[in-house]
């Protein structure tokens, strides 16, 4: 094998088939003379650019818009931002792109993409040929890429965030991450794996692949100050924390070394598939956060998988993320998933298999401005991504733990050993924790631990 130097995007785009970044979806880091060969034909209405890993190289690259293939015909040039509607008349390039390339222009403030350790493309016929995919993080439903079940050959490239351990992509077979599993791994090794036939594997996965998942194991370092540690001993919440319980039917207690949440059946954190048929019945436990962040737990895992929660990031009902280890009777089978809500609508951001028959389980949110990364781990050392996601929401935001029961399964009983938030080395000194708890809620727990202690003398 020829060995290649590891490639650094310098700008990212992700192209949408309808405004509002709805529709098909597209990524480019690469000229595309013409845009049919991904799946789009004059049918382009919203974009996103991000600053790649190599942008500081070429800090004053765009991405181009043309008319015609080849780079040809009239011209938009776009740095680094979203941007929703180009039938706006402030761009009037709605439904007209038909190929794509990057050159400099002036400065191009913007969002950055993020890490990625694996660049993963796909295509719809054997030896690297027909409509082309590329993929830099999970997706659920490779129907978003315009070749759901159409996918005959891969290609996986190690990218410029691949850990020194190495990372791995796993096709499956249906949506959401379930199925008969292909992985492909990338060793320290190996820049670049290519499968031109899967229909010519012994597990032939041509014509199969309905979701893809990336995962790169790494241990954050950035983060690295710990200003906040809750580890359960004391018999009253820490001033800093709020529970909250809107009906009541959760329950809380600290133990010697770990948080007990009791959650009855129903208690969810979700506005239904219809966006009014949910609830946000689910009991929490936060605290206030502003700025970049890390929050991390420790998760007691019970042989038959009873648990059902994680860490919650809360703006408002409108919008939240949540990463949680499920229970053995949800769909998800005890798996850990990483959810976005957004506006009533929710979005799988990623999925984390292979991690049921544990004793305990370690999860972590990181956030960097409006983008937030999830991640698990069997040691709290090395971390497998369960996806990475971006939400416009400000400061200040509410983070913690929760637990639930969705749906009709029986009630669940969630044990975290401990809460830990971190910043960075320069951040922490500046840092000012928030008291949140009230007296009413110091006496509601108080009557809530009597009731329990009463329960179990009698």
């Amino acid at each position: 094998m020829m060995v290649q130097n590891v490639v650094l995007p310098r700008l990212i785009v992700e192209v949408f088939e309808h405004p509002y970044f709805g529709g098909k979806r597209g990524i480019v880091w690469q000229p595309v003379r013409y845009t049919g060969n991904i799946g789009f034909q004059r049918n382009i209405s919203s974009i996103r650019v991000f600053k790649g890993p190599n942008f500081s190289r070429n800090a004053d690259l765009k991405a181009l818009f043309y008319e015609h293939i080849d780079f040809q015909g009239k011209r938009l040039a776009l740095g680094a931002g979203f941007y929703p509607n180009i039938h706006d008349i402030a761009y009037d390039f709605g439904d007209r792109i038909t190929s794509i390339n990057f050159g400099p222009a002036l400065d191009a403030p913007g969002p950055d993409w993020g890490t990625i350790p694996l660049i993963v493309e796909v295509y719809r016929d054997v030896d690297f040929k027909g409509l082309k995919g590329t993929v830099l993080r999970d997706i659920d439903h490779t129907g978003k890429l315009g070749i759901h079940d159409q996918i005959s050959s891969v290609r996986v490239i190690k990218g410029p965030d691949c850990p020194p351990t190495g990372a791995r992509v796993i096709f499956f077979e249906h949506v959401n991450f379930e199925g008969a599993r292909l992985p492909i791994e990338i060793l320290p090794r190996d820049v670049i794996k290519e499968i031109p036939n899967l229909h010519a594997l012994p597990q032939s996965f041509g014509d199969m692949i309905s979701s893809i998942k990336i995962e790169g194991w790494s241990s954050s370092s950035e983060f690295n100050k710990t200003v906040f540690e809750d580890e359960f001993y004391l018999d009253r919440m820490k001033p800093e924390w709020r529970w909250i319980d809107p009906k009541g039917g959760g329950s809380w207690a600290p133990r010697q070394g770990y948080l007990e949440i009791r959650s009855d059946r129903g208690q969810d954190l979700w506005h239904g598939a219809d966006g009014r048929s949910g609830n946000m019945d689910a009991p929490r436990l936060l605290m206030q956060v502003e700025g970049d962040f890390a929050a991390e737990t420790r998760m007691r895992v019970d042989p038959q998988l009873q648990e059902h929660g994680g860490l919650l990031v809360w703006k408002g009902p409108e919008a939240f993320l949540r990463l949680e280890k499920t229970s053995g009777a949800h769909a998800f089978k005890g798996d850990v998933r990483f959810e976005k809500h957004v506006n009533r609508v929710l979005t799988l951001v990623g999925r984390a298999s292979g991690l049921r028959q544990l004793t305990e389980i370690y999860l972590r949110v990181e956030r960097r401005g409006n983008q937030f990364s999830a991640f698990a781990s069997t040691n709290g050392t090395n971390w497998v991504s369960c996806g990475q996601t971006y939400v416009g929401i400000g400061d200040p935001l509410l983070v913690g733990l929760h637990a639930l029961c969705p749906g009709n399964i029986p009630p669940t009983l969630t044990r975290f050993d401990y809460f830990r938030l971190q910043k960075r080395q320069s951040e922490a000194a500046i840092y000012k924790p928030v008291y949140l708890v009230r007296p009413e809620d110091e006496e509601k727990a108080l009557q809530a631990e009597r009731a329990a202690a009463l329960k179990q003398i009698v």
